[in-house]
């Protein structure tokens, strides 16, 4: 059997665009391939968990898997979030389920006692346990940061910091004042998919007229696809003068006032690499955070977000059901295309295809899947591609 991991066998792939094969199809099957996306990607790269706003109180929590981990997200009786490992110091047990507020964290198995800081308050059972210190068994932490109020976690402590792995992303989003927007409704989902496919299929509008006919795949727009610096995010703008939020003649909201420049011309799909991808209208943000699990399963959640404003208005609840509306609808088809996709790549007889002009975006993702799995392209290569 041939190497799966031989940089030779993506030479198709490394083409320019209009030269270029798409993926291997094993790529979205093979449980090998999987393997190193979660060693060489998941376990390395910035990954979205949620929003600060998820934990507004001290002793608010909530829990989150990620690439097979669980997390606890804590708000702590200091005012600062972290990230830590769901797990008991003592023999392992997983500590708390879903969300809520407590003022410590009681192991269920054996009831040593952490606060919300993650400290070792009370390690029950080991008074006469030699050389113990309950300063050396805290939780243990995974690095956190925020940015524009959205919670990232990074298993690897000798990664860059956020700000520099995100670039010049701010650049295209400032004016959305993300760190002001107030989350006003969750979902959660499991496909039958691979996640580099849904991800794909949120960066390219090919597929609207298709997938999306009976919703927005009528909607006009300029598309204009940015390959984002340093490399660890892309965007697929659009230019257009109504939100694209909801369905028809719909009612909806003012536009989020400070926008400018190309946020304020239209809607942008930001995907930050692995996996997130943050749709920014121009009335309202939605984000989905789509985290493998296994190489045909898609767990994900959801949120939608609004001006703070927007929220305070008498008719605000009359008016929001319509965006909703919109986002589940067309959640719907892509959820349906995506076990369809997958059914059809895991064909035995399945090879790989080629690009259209509108899947430059696509094509860009697949190479930085592979630099992450395979290594980088030699320069020589890279520059004739380019």
């Amino acid at each position: 059997m041939a190497d799966l991991f031989d940089p030779t066998r993506y030479a198709a792939v490394r083409r320019p665009l209009l030269e270029a094969s798409t993926l291997p199809p094993e790529c979205y099957t093979s449980p090998a391939f999987y393997e190193r996306e979660i060693s060489n990607i998941f376990m390395r790269c910035w990954n979205l968990i949620g929003r600060a706003d998820y934990v507004k109180r001290p002793g608010d929590f909530f829990t989150h898997t990620l690439a097979g981990s669980s997390l606890i997200i804590m708000h702590g009786e200091d005012g600062k979030i972290r990230a830590f490992v769901n797990s008991c110091r003592h023999r392992g047990a997983k500590l708390l389920e879903g969300e809520g507020n407590c003022k410590s964290i009681r192991c269920p198995y054996h009831s040593w006692l952490y606060s919300t800081t993650g400290k070792l308050r009370g390690a029950n059972g080991m008074q006469n346990t030699r050389n113990f210190a309950t300063a050396d068994y805290g939780l243990t932490e995974v690095r956190l940061e925020m940015w524009g109020g959205f919670l990232f976690a990074n298993f690897d402590p000798q990664c860059v910091s956020l700000r520099e792995y995100l670039g010049d992303l701010d650049s295209f989003t400032e004016s959305y004042r993300f760190e002001d927007l107030v989350t006003v409704k969750r979902r959660e989902f499991t496909v039958r998919t691979n996640w580099k496919s849904y991800i794909e299929n949120s960066m390219e509008n090919f597929h609207l007229p298709t997938v999306h006919q009976k919703s927005i795949g009528g909607i006009k727009a300029e598309w204009n696809p940015i390959d984002g610096a340093p490399g660890n995010y892309v965007i697929l703008q659009t230019r257009t003068t109504a939100s694209r939020a909801t369905l028809g003649n719909a009612a909806t909201f003012d536009r989020i006032p400070t926008l400018r420049g190309p946020a304020a011309e239209g809607a942008q799909y930001i995907l930050i690499y692995p996996c997130t991808v943050i749709g920014a209208d121009l009335d309202c943000i939605w984000f989905k955070q789509m985290a493998p699990d296994g190489p045909g399963l898609v767990r994900y959640s959801a949120g939608f977000c609004f001006p703070s404003v927007t929220v305070g208005r008498p008719d605000f609840e009359q008016i929001v059901p319509n965006y909703h509306k919109r986002f589940d609808v067309v959640i719907s088809e892509d959820n349906g295309i995506a076990e369809t996709q997958l059914q059809g790549l895991a064909n035995p007889l399945s090879r790989p295809g080629r690009f259209s002009t509108m899947e430059s975006l696509v094509h860009v993702i697949d190479n930085w899947i592979l630099d992450k799995v395979v290594g980088p392209q030699p320069a020589a290569q890279r520059t004739a591609a380019e």
